[in-house]
Parts: C-alpha cells; sequence; structure tokens
C-alpha cells in the first residue's frame, strides 16, 4: 500500500521534501498559497494544489484527511502554522509535522 504524503508550503525545504518523498514511491499532494512554488513541482508530484491551508474546507476538498502524513513546511508565519495544523487535526490526520524557529514555537 502506497504511502500518501502531505506537504503544505512548497518552498525550499518543502519542495524539496515533496519531489525526493515523491521519487521514493510515495504519493504526494503539494500544497501552498502561490501558483509559483505548485507550477515549479507540479509534474514531479501526484497533486499539487494551490489553496489556504488555514481553510479546513479547502483542506478537506483537498483530500487532507486520506493522508498518512503531513508535513507543514510554511515559515513565514507561525499563526498560519497553528492554524494549519489545527485544520490537519480537526480533519483527523494522524501524523503531523511541523516547521518551528525556536523551542517555545516547538512546544506550541
Amino acid at each position: 500500500m502506497t504511502r500518501r504524503l502531505l506537504v503544505i508550503g512548497l518552498g525550499r525545504f518543502g519542495s524539496a521534501l515533496a519531489v525526493s518523498a515523491q521519487s521514493e514511491g510515495m504519493e504526494v499532494i503539494g500544497i501552498d498559497n502561490e501558483m509559483g512554488p505548485i507550477d515549479a513541482v507540479k509534474d514531479e508530484l501526484s497533486h499539487a494544489v494551490c489553496l489556504d491551508a488555514t481553510d479546513i474546507e479547502a483542506l478537506r476538498g483537498a483530500d487532507a484527511r486520506i493522508c498518512d502524513v503531513a508535513v507543514v513546511a510554511m515559515g513565514e508565519s507561525f499563526e498560519s502554522s497553528v492554524l494549519c495544523v489545527h485544520a490537519l487535526k480537526e480533519l483527523g490526520v494522524k501524523e503531523i509535522h511541523a516547521r518551528a524557529h525556536d523551542a517555545t514555537q516547538a512546544k506550541i
């Protein structure tokens, strides 16, 4: 059974992770809120979607809930990362990893 990975935030880290996981045989859904990063990786991933990852209904529409693992790689806004993690938890995603810039953010 192919594992499904959701990568939210397709900057340098997120896109490298997504492309690497896809090349290792995972099904990867990449999400970003801008088309530039989506266009850069869309041919290398199973799916690439432009949407607001803090919006639970948008994540539901992108089938986030069927992913085995989610990585929140958004770096610009800690608040957006927290809201995204909350939405993923509400959808029932079992394993979520999120970037943190310091120990306090990691605790939260």
